[in-house]
């Protein structure tokens, strides 16, 4: 997208176009208050932006409408923008697509769009896709899609902002601005894919997914725990029954295939014998043993736990004059002479004196401190095998518990079975457990441990997708791609601040995303745009860090707008109304910039635009050409005959 041209319309109809050539330098050249650095508010507001900042003057009193005609790939488009109320704010605008649109007559001018709407076709017709990705700032995590309005910043660079040695981009220092750029830079170099935003979408439904299957996978073996205490309490209550021997078969499955051929083949044993009468005695015993069992189990945990509580509290309390001991030095050295046992020195822990006798005083501090180290070397040694008795503790309760749990589930299913068939004759009651404990089993086969497996693949395939999405979209990969990118942007920056003989030229210079300025590296640390001296600096990196950016957007056709607006770029070698004062290596550096962003526009022709509003106006035949708007001599932005009519209907309202 580049800007073929630019009108005003006055109060009373008429019209005033600025025509600029496509991929090339153009070069608005002229004196102070002719409307110069206007010219950038108006297409940031022809772009979508709600305000437009421009001076309560002669602009804001004579113009009723702002339009700019963009040349995109293949079509046009004329954007126009209707004069903001005295607030400054409007988002109405208008907005007409066309292979041979022209700008419009003031009778053509129409709201029909809002600036959202705006810069969403606009954004796709260069090829802003939709995205979205999460930023965190210190209030909270938010989502940012990049639009028009994001790569906008990157495109113009106003009169205050081309000199700040603290801010690189436009409108920087605004709240949320520098965020917003952080958040899209990413996106515009190409660093985050334009698919963020479905991966973004698909981590979420993936994560919906996994919980859906952690949660039918934990529920499987929920009930294939209670599945298996119910196998085991049936297998009980049929030996009670006398349909099964007391050995039950080590397998799962097996019991069951078992269980259900015992119930459909004959028995001899009838309810009510003596049999049955001693296995429910048996059962009941085996219920009271292992609650017993349990209750004693309990007994010992808490020994252990109560154990091990102590020994923490010893040792705490033990640390504290050990400490106190190890602190002064009384742990004495050892040394060994020829032909000599092992033997500890009697020196003095202070001053180091060898004395015959040790001091006994010493000897007692010395005793209690080997005394507390082996205390605690004990307690620390008892500690792994406490935590093994507490280990094998519970992992013996919870055995027990599910024997309880299947002797109860079989004794209270018997007694509620003979209660039952209690009145039928001896066989139907036996027919009639057959067939209870058969139906039992029929629900049984349907938790299998073939379903559990499948839904733990279906969970861990679940999980791996999660952490695929996770890592495509890693903030760590993002930003080593956008650390990449930049490289050659800095390359760049290097190459031409040589060129420009700018402070630290040629050496390793970077364009820092996350600080927004350019940092150059030096043998004691990097240093930053705000700590190189003089304003020839300042607007130097920012020129070239912009023409760096543009140049990688061109070659890497990235959705970015064509067009670099740059406002007084020569405002650190001469005054705005004495340019005929710029000499010497003044007006040589002045020439070089020009220069070099000539050479740079002519070498991506016709991908860029660059258009420059500027006093200076360079007596050399290719600046000449490269200038398209000479307001001098009268000619300005707004026309006199304009400002005369405003004043004119001021005074004919006033009387």
């Amino acid at each position: 997208m580049q800007l073929l041209a630019i009108a005003l319309y006055s109060r009373d109809g008429r019209r005033q176009v600025l025509d600029f050539k496509l991929g090339a330098l153009n070069v608005i050249t002229g004196d102070s208050a002719t409307g110069k650095s206007a010219l950038l508010d108006i297409i940031d507001y022809c772009t979508g932006r709600d305000t437009l900042q421009l001076p309560v003057g002669p602009i804001t009193d004579t113009v009723s409408w702002y339009a700019a005609l963009f040349q995109l790939d293949g079509t046009r488009a004329v954007v126009a923008r209707p004069a903001p109320k005295p607030s400054g704010k409007s988002s109405r605008a208008m907005l007409t697509f066309g292979a041979d649109l022209s700008l419009p007559d003031v009778d053509q001018l129409a709201i029909n769009t809002d600036t959202t709407t705006l810069r969403r076709h606009l954004g796709r017709r260069i090829g802003i896709t939709e995205n979205r990705r999460h930023q965190a700032d210190h209030r909270a995590h938010v989502e940012i899609g990049a639009h028009l309005g994001h790569a906008m910043l990157l495109c113009l660079q106003g009169q205050s902002e081309i000199t700040s040695r603290d801010g690189l981009f436009h409108r920087q220092g605004e709240p949320g601005i520098a965020e917003a750029i952080k958040a899209t830079l990413p996106y515009f170099l190409g660093a985050a894919t334009f698919d963020q935003a479905r991966k973004s979408t698909q981590l979420a439904t993936a994560k919906l997914q996994l919980a859906d299957a952690e949660a039918n996978y934990d529920k499987a073996l929920a009930a294939t725990g209670v599945a298996e205490a119910t196998t085991e309490a049936l297998w009980r209550e049929a030996h009670t029954l006398g349909f099964v021997p007391a050995e039950a078969p080590p397998d799962r499955n097996a019991m069951l295939e078992a269980l259900a051929a015992a119930v459909t083949s004959p028995s001899e044993l009838q309810l009510g014998d003596t049999g049955y009468e001693q296995r429910m005695a048996h059962l009941q015993r085996e219920c009271d043993r292992l609650r017993d069992s349990l209750r004693a189990l309990a007994a010992d945990r808490q020994a252990l736990i109560s154990e091990g509580t102590a020994a923490d509290e010893f040792a705490t309390s033990a640390r504290i004059p050990q400490d106190r001991l190890a602190s002064l030095n009384l742990i004495p050295r050892r040394r060994q002479t020829a032909g000599a046992p092992l033997r500890e020195d009697s020196a003095c822990p202070l001053c180091g004196l060898v004395t015959a006798n040790s001091d006994p005083t010493i000897e007692a501090l010395r005793h209690s401190l080997h005394r507390l180290s082996e205390q605690l070397d004990g307690v620390e040694a008892a500690r792994p095998a406490r935590h093994a008795a507490l280990e094998a503790v519970s992992r013996r309760t919870i055995e027990l518990r599910q024997e309880l749990l299947a002797a109860e589930k079989a004794l209270k299913a018997l007694t509620a079975g003979a209660e039952a068939s209690m009145p039928l004759p001896q066989q139907a009651q036996s027919d009639f457990a057959r067939g209870r404990i058969y139906g039992v089993l029929s629900t049984l086969r349907h938790t299998d441990e073939t379903g559990v497996v499948r839904l733990r693949r279906l969970r861990d395939s679940a999980r791996a997708r999660v952490n695929a999405l996770e890592g495509e979209l890693a903030p760590e990969q993002e930003y080593q791609a956008l650390s990449a990118r930049l490289v050659p942007v800095g390359r760049d920056i290097a190459e031409w601040s040589h060129q420009l003989m700018l402070e630290h030229g040629g050496t390793d210079v970077q364009l820092d995303a996350d600080e927004l300025t350019v940092t150059v590296g030096t043998d004691q640390a990097r240093v930053p745009m705000s700590r190189m001296g003089s304003a020839a600096n300042w607007i130097g990196y920012h020129v070239l860090a912009h023409l760096a950016l543009h140049r990688y957007f061109v070659l890497h056709n990235r959705p970015v707008p064509r067009i670099l607006v740059l406002d007084q770029p020569t405002q650190a070698w001469y005054l705005p109304d004495a340019a005929s004062e710029v000499l010497g290596t003044d007006l040589d550096a002045v020439e070089q910039l020009f220069q070099l962003i000539n050479d740079i526009v002519r070498d991506l022709t016709p991908h860029l635009q660059v258009i420059v509003c500027d006093h200076v106006s360079l007596p050399v035949p290719w600046f000449q050409q490269a200038v398209v708007q000479n307001w001098r001599g009268g000619h300005k932005l707004i026309p006199q005959s304009w400002i005369d009519s405003a004043a004119d209907q001021r005074g004919t309202n006033d009387s």
